[in-house]
């Protein structure tokens, strides 16, 4: 049945009538798969649907299929889950919620598998840069379109990247960077030109031409009304545009005024009302009366184009709150279901905290005792061999002052200097030996303790500090760095090194960012000298805690280190 699917899946992407077709003949089966056969349907089934453009109003489906395949299938899977669900959301007016379904199929694609598809992730941006437009957020519109159009020309090539490169013109238009629209319109129209395909060439013209008049330069917005006039196939024999392009009207309109053909402006604009363009219409009128300088059509022209602006600015502020409303309604009902899973969780994660507690300390102190008896029988070892050689080295300098005494007795002086020498490095010696016992003697009952001061002024500690305030050349430690830090931490805190090595013992990353949380360095400054990203950050937090305190968070890691090195 997998098999089947993924045949009508591949023909859905160019004969999506066909493939609907063949599942609607296999639903009647569905009853006898497994459920993993029947999300797969119902992924695929979304997937045609949405290539005939079907406008779907529930999301009671694709929600199942999305948390069925958040914990099954492939990464291809999930972004295309999450992706229709995003399709489901936008049909339905809920912009929030498809943006986050965008972003979630973003977050599962694996764009460092040789397999991933990106003819699902390339409309998951082309999606997103028409929700950023209708909410009038040129910047993030620019934001999905750039990663829209470097998909595209790694996919389709340099030709398809261009021609895409027209959907830029809005959002920088609204920015008022007009030497850029300007750009992408006259790169569009050559790559299009060049394919053939004219008339799709000449759509972008009419923005040149108002950006022309706007500028003073009228030559460049003549040549270019000829061009549009002449190849866009839009007009009849009499000059009349065809129907859904009439606001090229008000355009044409103020190249008249412009050119100081006023009669002519005042024939566009009046054309261009017929068509419902009046607050556009009303503006250029009320241009026209004021270069002729009829007073009474200036006013009138005035009160109905102030008419028409705050009609619009009123249409625009219910869309603003609609928005505002659907965004907070959207987070709320988010804040009450984490509250209702954090609530359900508790008493489960509490006795979970308990058990864990109880087991970490029941295995801290067998291996601490362990460890206290080893370290002891190693000093008791130590210490009897040092009383060993004491014993060896007094009996000798006894040997040697007998020797002396009747030495100095028949007054052989050369000899007697020898032996004077010999017992002067016999008492430093045993003097050494002396004191070397008495420390471990001293130390014998007392193990070695972390010393957190220590290691936050040691050399190694005081320059990645250094570095996290930006007070060296290289923010970025090498290799060599991080080596001589982990090596004055081992030293310095021994047991919190141990601790980090013990049943499951931390990543590379996992240790070093443990370091620089206990160095106090905030995570977006951590992200950078790891050279990692903050979701990578994050999730290396959250294993670290769960394998040194069993708690799958991120934030609490730091405070969970630093209680556990007071207590030590």
């Amino acid at each position: 049945m997998t098999a089947q699917l993924d045949a009508i899946s591949q023909m859905a992407n160019n004969q999506p009538d066909s493939a609907l077709t063949l599942l609607n003949k296999l639903e009647p089966q569905k009853a006898d798969w497994s459920k993993g056969d029947r999300m797969y349907y119902e992924l695929i089934k979304l997937k045609t649907e949405n290539k005939l453009f079907v406008t779907f109003t529930t999301d009671t489906i694709i929600n199942q299929v999305v948390d069925y395949f958040k914990d099954h299938g492939t990464a291809n899977e999930r972004m295309l889950a999450y992706y229709l669900q995003g399709r489901v959301y936008a049909d339905m007016g809920e912009a929030p919620q498809a943006l986050q379904a965008y972003y979630d199929a973003i977050e599962s694609a694996d764009t460092t598998s040789v397999d991933c598809d990106y003819q699902v992730l390339i409309p998951v941006y082309g999606q997103m840069s028409i929700l950023f437009h209708q909410q009038n957020l040129p910047h993030d519109e620019i934001w999905a379109l750039q990663h829209y159009l470097n998909y595209t020309r790694r996919i389709d090539g340099e030709k398809e990247y261009l021609k895409e490169r027209r959907h830029m013109i809005s959002p920088y238009y609204t920015l008022g960077k007009k030497d850029t629209v300007l750009q992408i319109i006259d790169d569009t129209y050559k790559v299009l030109k060049q394919l053939g395909e004219t008339q799709e060439a000449t759509d972008a013209l009419v923005t040149s031409i108002y950006i022309y008049i706007e500028g003073g330069q009228i030559e460049k917005a003549r040549k270019t009304i000829e061009i549009y006039e002449k190849e866009s196939g839009y007009f009849d024999k009499n000059g009349n545009i065809a129907n859904g392009h009439e606001h090229y009207y008000i355009t044409k309109g103020f190249y008249h005024l412009a050119t100081n053909n006023a009669d002519s402006a005042e024939y566009y604009f009046r054309k261009a009302m017929k068509y419902g363009y009046a607050s556009d219409a009303y503006k250029g009128l009320l241009a026209v009366y004021q270069k002729r300088n009829n007073i009474d059509s200036v006013l009138h022209y005035s009160i109905l184009n102030e008419k028409a602006l705050d009609s619009l600015h009123n249409h625009m502020e219910i869309d603003a709150i609609q928005q505002m409303s659907a965004l907070y309604n959207y987070s709320r009902n988010q804040k009450i279901a984490e509250q209702e899973k954090d609530n359900a969780q508790k008493t489960m994660a509490f006795l979970n905290r308990i058990i864990l507690v109880t087991i970490f300390l029941f295995f801290a102190i067998i291996g601490v005792c362990w460890l206290y008896r080893k370290n002891k029988k190693e000093k008791l070892i130590k210490i009897a061999e040092l009383e060993n050689a004491l014993k060896n080295a007094k009996d000798q300098r006894t040997l040697v002052q007998e020797e002396l005494r009747k030495l100095k007795a028949k007054d052989y002086i050369s000899i007697i200097a020898e032996k004077e020498k010999q017992e002067a490095e016999l008492t430093k010696q045993i003097e050494q030996l002396q004191a070397e016992n008495n420390q471990y003697k001293n130390n014998a009952d007392h193990h070695q303790k972390d010393d957190l001061n220590s290691f936050l002024n040691c050399d190694m500690a005081r320059l990645f500090v250094r570095k996290a305030n930006g007070q060296t050349e290289r923010l970025i430690p090498n290799e060599a760095e991080w080596r001589l830090l982990m090596s004055r931490f081992a030293k310095y805190m021994p047991h919190t090194f141990q601790f980090f090595s013990g049943n499951k013992p931390l990543s590379q990353l996992e240790s070093r960012i443990c370091l620089l949380l206990i160095l106090g360095i905030p995570e977006k400054i951590i992200a950078i000298m790891t050279d990692s990203a903050p979701s990578t950050v994050s999730n290396a937090k959250s294993r670290a805690n769960e394998k040194l305190f069993g708690k799958k968070q991120a934030h609490s890691l730091k405070n969970s280190l630093i209680h556990t090195i007071e207590c030590t």
